[in-house]
């Protein structure tokens, strides 16, 4: 079949040359103006493409299903035929096989690539934030359906995942990382049972897309979500939580965290789906471990030489090493340790607003901007530009005072009710500080200080890019000068993280982020 579909000719005089692409399930021809999809023939237990039935019957599903989010995109299922040894598409003789013929489009348009040349801003973020919040609410709801956000059905899915990775235990990841993952998955099932009745009693368990990555992404002159899981219902039956963790999670390993972050803010805002966070980091570790299972099953893939098992070796490791991370941080919840205070401080444009929303979506906290916390005592709406000189009107000393009182009082009416709290603000004076570290210790909170640097000139390009765009802060180039010679250094009795914003490694951030969870740990 592999070599049939290689041929030009299959498709018709006018196709020159043909682009094979290949999954763990599926071969792919780009023809130019058209792609076929061919099921390979396997059977993973979850999956059954064994038979030519069952290859056509979910041929049928994809085009039907995918038909929701791109209707413009799927256009018809075609016989593969044999006549005098001859292979056919939709020709004379016995059908062997089927594909799906879909509209081709560029795959340099596909949110995947895009991501790596830098070209996904906010504003695409939040187009699909609008599409997946339209479908969820017009989507098919049932108790069938329901059930499929039980515990039972969810717990099924995970323990699959753990039976099917037992191959690759140290090779792809070790088997005290396995243990852990496995043992705190169990312990959430066990915890949290009310959470998933809660989810399926609000209505968030709908008929979902259930592979939603960037890989499954086109932004093009429209955005096109596209390939939902077909073959398995159980995979898409689930709550809309699990879906937009997977594109959250996605995010997180393609290393742009703050879009990741960003992704849950803007959803949250426009679905009111506050109680995502009670799962987000449960369902993002099952997400993450899924994709390292796929990458897993490739391993057994005859076609595959000893240069690329490697590859998806490192792959996998990074997927479930992913996994790891966000299990320990709903971990952390299940032990139901004292609630955290973070403290997000810099000079303007040095992304220490960027950094308060990462560190408030991992830890479900609540994120306190003085910038907004100003102008709402102000009575203005938090996008009015209000660029003062320095120390003058808005910014004057005595209304910084003001908001930095008020910033701390609502903290502290937050950390009594046991949830955890992002101050994200400059904290330029030592006094400020002060302030954070004894609302924490009245409330018998850990505090956490988080410093963001940034060298001049990246600073001065990121402010210069805030201003073409609206935005909450009214920091500009001569107030971050003026800031940087009026900031209190810290002491070396005031315990604090340093991060330079402008290190873009994944390796660094992760670096980062782990340090930062294993203070929280260690508390």
């Amino acid at each position: 079949m592999l070599e049939s579909l290689k041929n030009p000719a299959l498709y018709g005089s006018n196709v020159e040359s043909v682009n094979i692409l290949q999954t763990h399930i599926s071969f792919v021809a780009l023809t130019g103006d058209f792609a076929y999809k061919v099921k390979k023939p396997v059977n993973f237990g979850f999956l059954d493409f064994s038979t030519l039935e069952k290859r056509k019957y979910f041929c049928e599903e994809e085009m039907r299903l995918n038909r929701r989010l791109c209707p413009d995109i799927y256009l018809d299922v075609v016989p593969i035929t044999k006549n005098n040894n001859e292979i056919e598409l939709n020709g004379k003789g016995e059908v062997v096989d089927y594909a799906l013929k879909m509209k081709e489009f560029p795959q340099d348009r596909i949110m995947t690539y895009l991501l790596k040349q830098g070209e996904i801003d906010e504003e695409t973020i939040s187009k699909i934030c609008t599409i997946l919040v339209d479908f969820y609410n017009s989507g098919e709801c049932s108790d069938e359906i329901d059930k499929y956000g039980e515990v039972k059905a969810v717990k099924q899915n995970i323990d699959e995942n753990f039976e099917q990775t037992k191959s690759v235990v140290d090779v792809a990841i070790p088997n005290d990382i396995y243990k852990y993952i496995q043992n705190v998955s169990n312990m959430f099932f066990a915890k949290k049972k009310d959470i998933f009745k809660q989810r399926i009693k609000q209505g968030y368990i709908h008929d979902c897309h259930g592979d939603l990555h960037s890989g499954n992404i086109v932004v093009s002159d429209k955005i096109h979500i596209f390939d939902c899981i077909e073959f398995n219902k159980r995979f898409r039956f689930c709550d809309s939580a699990s879906d937009i963790s997977f594109l959250a999670m996605d995010l997180d390993y393609l290393n742009y965290p703050f879009l990741s972050s960003y992704l849950i803010n803007n959803y949250v805002e426009k679905s009111k789906d506050k109680g995502i966070f009670d799962v987000l980091n449960f369902y993002k570790s099952y997400r993450a471990y899924v994709r390292g299972k796929v990458n897993g099953f490739r391993l057994n893939d005859t076609t595959i030489n000893e240069k690329e098992k490697k590859e998806i070796i490192e792959t996998a490791k990074k997927y479930f090493n992913l996994s790891n991370y966000y299990a320990s941080l709903f971990s952390h919840d299940l032990n139901g340790k004292k609630s955290l205070l973070f403290m997000v401080c810099g000079l303007t444009g040095t992304g220490k607003s960027t950094m308060a929303l990462k560190v408030a979506v991992d830890y479900h906290a609540h994120q306190i901007n003085t910038d907004i916390v100003r102008k709402e005592l102000a009575g203005i709406d938090k996008f009015e530009r209000h660029h003062n000189k320095f120390n003058t009107g808005l910014y004057s000393p005595e209304k910084i005072d003001f908001t930095y009182e008020k910033v701390i009082e609502t903290a502290a009416d937050l950390l009594k009710k046991g949830e955890n709290v992002v101050l994200d603000a400059t904290f330029q004076k030592k006094k400020y500080r002060e302030m954070a570290k004894k609302v924490a210790e009245e409330n018998e909170t850990l505090l956490l200080s988080i410093q963001c640097i940034c060298p001049d000139d990246v600073v001065k390009k990121w402010l210069e890019e805030r201003l073409k765009k609206k935005s909450i802060s009214d920091g500009r180039w001569e107030i971050y000068q003026k800031q940087k010679e009026m900031f209190e250094p810290f002491t070396s009795k005031e315990d604090h993280i340093t991060v330079d914003t402008s290190e873009g490694s994944y390796e660094y951030r992760m670096d980062f982020f782990k340090n930062l969870l294993s203070r929280v740990q260690e508390a």
